[in-house]
């Protein structure tokens, strides 16, 4: 009974995730995103065939792959996975969190006949593959160190209506802007070192820090300087660690004739031969907000982790459908498979019986790592293991109620005594 209770309430979150876009689904698609999202968990895959197998329903595999795909060809899935993981992160965002924007790729290295397929950079090789372009916007709080996704879009360069990727990133910025205001420390890498990004940032009030290139040129003294030339005259005196120091100095960002106020701070470290730059909006005085700036940019670090963990965790790249529609809902699916073990993360009875269930040899608190959720979803796929069934809503209702006695006659202590001692008193 006490396993069947821990994966009612696991459904249950899966549930309540999904009711918060109640205005955007109909039923029948409430009913396919539930079953994706704990399919999705449940197989660590996108594939969906896999995901069909996983729900082991009464019917053919062959026709509830039939309805998968069918229902995976509707339009405002992506987005409605948007809309409630931006409310679920709404209750995580202050004015400390950081906020880290990156764009990622899906590689479908050996398809042909995927549709709208793109040229993309891919990272772990770093070479020119075949694939689709991500971006996400990840949170982390520093002080529970929780990281929890808050965007997830893909796009391609031959599909209508695209613009840029100038474009598609800050679309992404005025959704959470729209809904957080101006709090949070945005971090974004060197891909970002981009005059459009700059000029969204500093004309919305936004914080952020962003790492350098060397062609990029700052005004000082009325006169503009190449940055990396600028750098090398910083004085790094203030320590950040017993391995590095850094300085910083301010100066003015000129685009499309307007200067801007920034500060650029120049950092070095003994593991690195050249000192790091980064630009930060205004002119910042307080060694104590410029720290914090720099521990951010370096929670980046760690948030990219969230890529990988969609990778694997979820097999973003295993999806064999071909349509580019399918593709961007399966990548809505994935942002909510995610939401579920967040939700699991927030409730610590729930979370301490599914890292019980991964079996991991070091299971202490000392010994968890910080990115819990490949813990989770290991633990998670090890307490539906043996499941009959995973979800009843499509069966009949007589059906139903026979399951139901059964189960009933099953989990009694005395299954032949019928209880009538409702109102007495023990």
């Amino acid at each position: 009974m006490i396993v069947t209770e821990n994966r009612e309430k696991v459904k249950r979150k899966a549930l309540s995730l999904i009711n918060k876009g109640d205005r955007d689904l109909s039923k029948p698609e409430k009913k396919f995103m539930l079953e994706m999202m704990m399919g999705m968990v449940l197989t660590g895959s996108c594939n969906l065939t896999q995901i069909a197998r996983s729900l082991k329903e009464s019917i053919t595999v062959k026709d509830t792959l039939k309805r998968l795909g069918r229902m995976a060809s509707k339009e405002h899935i992506l987005d409605t996975a948007n809309k409630i993981s931006l409310k679920e992160s709404m209750s995580k965002l202050n004015s400390k969190t950081i906020l880290a924007l990156d764009s990622g790729d899906i590689v479908h290295q050996y398809g042909r006949k995927f549709e709208k397929l793109d040229k993309v950079h891919d990272g772990s090789k770093n070479s020119i593959e075949r694939g689709y372009w991500l971006n996400q916007v990840t949170g982390f709080n520093p002080s529970t160190h929780e990281t929890f996704p808050v965007l997830l879009d893909t796009y391609s360069t031959k599909e209508s209506g695209f613009k840029s990727s100038n474009t598609e990133s800050i679309n992404l910025v005025e959704k959470v802007r729209k809904v957080n205001g101006n709090q949070g420390l945005w971090v974004m890498d060197r891909g970002y070192d981009r005059g459009v990004i700059f000029e969204y940032f500093l004309n919305h009030s936004l914080n952020f820090i962003v790492r350098m290139k060397i062609t990029r040129n700052l005004i000082l003294k009325s006169r503009p300087h190449n940055i990396s030339k600028i750098a090398l005259g910083i004085n790094r005196r203030i320590n950040f660690s017993s391995n590095s120091r850094f300085g910083s100095k301010k100066l003015y960002l000129k685009l499309k004739g307007v200067k801007y106020q920034v500060t650029l701070i120049c950092f070095k470290d003994k593991r690195n031969r050249e000192p790091i730059m980064w630009l930060v909006n205004g002119w910042i005085k307080s060694t104590k907000e410029l720290k914090r700036r720099i521990r951010g940019y370096f929670r980046r670090w760690s948030i990219e982790e969230s890529y990988r963990f969609e990778k694997q965790g979820f097999g973003i790249e295993q999806a064999t459908v071909r349509k580019y529609n399918k593709i961007k809902n399966l990548v809505g699916i994935t942002i909510l498979s995610w939401l579920l073990l967040v939700k699991i993360n927030d409730v610590p009875r729930l979370k301490e019986v599914v890292l019980k269930k991964a079996k991991m040899e070091k299971n202490k608190r000392k010994h968890r790592p910080k990115f819990i959720y490949y813990r989770l979803l290991k633990g998670v796929q090890n307490l539906f293991e043996g499941t009959r069934e995973l979800f009843r809503f499509r069966l009949k209702r007589r059906n139903k109620n026979k399951i139901r006695k059964e189960m009933q006659l099953k989990n009694s202590l005395f299954p032949d005594f019928q209880w009538k001692m409702r109102g007495m008193e023990i």
